[in-house]
């Protein structure tokens, strides 16, 4: 199978064989969740996350925080509206507690700040695989979790601040 034609100035016309065999797509996701006092928790897995992990998760996040109420803030996506999440919802009525964002507005997530960090942190860096990557992850989301002091800043941002506080 090969993919269609193209000319470039001054060349023949070319045609790109196309492995015939697809290999599947690595992937790596996280979720995380953060707390103003700056503790942080991180989940990662080799799929994409769908609704039932999203809601493993916050049941990790209601198993540590068994005497407090939840406050969650997250985006509109459409992962956070399913009928999984409802059902969770319904189940954790009064302990976990929703305010969903305007959308388009990352701004106003601390969770959105981590993600930049970890960006910056990453950036110009070369991985050999999706193994590697992890790695050097994890290690940087300790250096991160263990700086309270930049996690509470996450907080204290303006756009942040006057949402969360």
């Amino acid at each position: 199978m090969c993919s269609p034609s193209f000319a470039v100035r001054g060349h023949p016309r070319v045609k790109r064989p196309l492995s015939r065999r697809r290999r599947a797509k690595e992937h790596l996701s996280l979720i995380a969740a953060m707390a103003p006092n700056g503790r942080l928790y991180v989940g990662g897995q080799d799929k994409a996350y769908n609704s039932e992990g999203v809601v493993d998760f916050l049941e990790y996040l209601c198993r540590r925080y068994r005497s407090k109420d939840l406050i969650v803030i997250w985006d509109g996506a459409t992962i956070h509206r399913s009928q999984a999440i409802k059902d969770f919802l319904a189940r954790k009525k009064g302990r976990v507690h929703l305010v969903a964002l305007p959308g388009y507005s990352p701004e106003l997530n601390p969770v959105e700040l981590l993600w930049s960090q970890l960006k910056r942190e990453l950036k110009n860096r070369v991985f050999l695989d999706l193994t590697d990557l992890a790695e050097v992850l994890k290690e940087k989301i300790e250096e991160v979790r263990k700086d309270t002091e930049l996690l509470v800043s996450f907080f204290k941002k303006k756009e942040v601040a006057f949402f969360t506080g």
